[in-house]
């Protein structure tokens, strides 16, 4: 259970729990995930709680805003929680109190562990890493009453074909090609709602850092290293100065993206920050924002007075705490594979380099130049 392929794949349905508590982030709701876990539990004929935990880190004016935001999208009652201050854990312990076997849902960083950790006096392990959390624990609460802390992914392998797209109902080739499209159309209209805004605040603050003579440097591992490596070679089509750097070298492909190789390795981070000089931007690209040399290349860019983009799905991560920007994506729930948060990824970085090139007036004619071949005079063979 090492992995994080195989922490994903976990039946829903094997943890066998009458009653189901749900956690959701209130930095970071996600809510077509949450309305996942929802329908799941109700499919299931599963009585749930839910709980806008983290409720701390919002500010006063606007918790109140936030839980009825949450209770209509949910359509139920959503109590405010917060794991570290113990705000609302009393209303948590009377429904454990019901008794039953109670399974803790909700996505990853979302206090699940704390939860359990504060009801039930146990001391497992807590992080803002994704994947602290590795397989299904049970602890129990009195003699009778059951805690399951989960994964922080619901995915029912019992279905067909549960990667990023859900076939279930689909019967033919047909449906299935239509679902997929209809799936990814989603994900970016959903996509284009949450990152609107702060794209024209980061198109601004790249072009004045452009102007003044910095460069760009775009990273990310795995799937995301193909992302990252789009957006340079949009940029340098579009003759902005764009450097990239990933893992991708470093281990056999598709391996490196598909079991995520490589990630940890700090002396990739450290070999990109050499590149840093100060007022350059930094674009780093994790669907997780968990990935280990992307957020630790962050943290050595701000020591050299660099700006930090993320382009991530998870907003409350590594990644997104050392980032001045975030350009967070929309396209979950997913399975164990990101098919629908790469292709939001791949147009928020189409959508960076192709307006902010228009903005700095960058012409069709220019862009061809770029794109054509340059040949350097060079020896002839075996002269030395």
């Amino acid at each position: 259970m090492s992995n994080r392929v195989t922490k994903k794949m976990t039946p829903f349905l094997q943890a066998s729990a009458d009653k189901a508590i749900l956690l959701v982030n209130s930095i970071d709701p996600q809510v077509n995930t949450m309305l996942a876990f929802v329908r799941a539990c109700k499919s299931n004929e599963i009585p749930i709680m839910i709980f806008a935990n983290k409720i701390d880190k919002i500010i006063e004016s606007k918790r109140k805003e936030l839980i009825t935001d949450l209770e209509t999208a949910l359509i139920n009652v959503v109590e405010p929680l917060s794991t570290k201050t113990g705000e609302g854990l009393d209303k948590a312990e009377d429904f454990v109190k019901t008794r039953g076997r109670f399974i803790v849902l909700g996505s990853f960083n979302s206090g699940k562990t704390s939860l359990v950790n504060a009801l039930c006096g146990t001391c497992y392990e807590t992080d803002d890493l994704p994947g602290t959390t590795l397989e299904f624990t049970t602890s129990l609460y009195g003699e009778d009453t059951v805690l399951i802390d989960t994964i922080g992914q619901l995915i029912d392998i019992d279905k067909p074909m549960m990667v990023s797209i859900d076939f279930n109902g689909c019967n033919y080739r047909d449906e299935k090609i239509k679902k997929v499209f209809e799936e990814e159309i989603d994900g970016l209209e959903n996509t284009l709602y949450s990152v609107s805004l702060t794209m024209e605040k980061v198109i601004g603050v790249v072009e004045e850092h452009l102007k003044r003579g910095a460069k760009i440097i775009t990273t990310g591992a795995g799937a995301s290293a193909l992302v990252a490596k789009e957006i340079a070679g949009q940029g340098t089509e579009c003759g902005l100065p764009v450097m990239v750097f990933t893992n991708d070298s470093s281990e056999a492909q598709p391996i490196s993206f598909s079991k995520g190789l490589a990630e940890e390795e700090m002396g990739l981070s450290r070999y990109i920050s050499l590149a840093i000089n100060p007022g350059d931007v930094i674009i780093g690209v994790s669907a997780s924002g968990g990935t280990g040399f992307v957020y630790d290349v962050f943290k050595r860019a701000h020591k050299k007075g660099a700006v930090t983009i993320a382009i991530t799905e998870n907003l409350d991560t590594p990644l997104g705490k050392h980032s001045d920007y975030v350009l967070k994506s929309e396209a979950k729930p997913e399975g164990p594979s990101s098919s629908k948060i790469q292709t939001a990824h791949l147009v928020i970085g189409h959508t960076l380099m192709l307006v902010l090139a228009d903005e700095m007036g960058v012409t069709a004619d220019q862009s061809i130049q770029y794109m054509l071949h340059e040949k350097v005079p060079t020896k002839k063979m075996g002269i030395k």
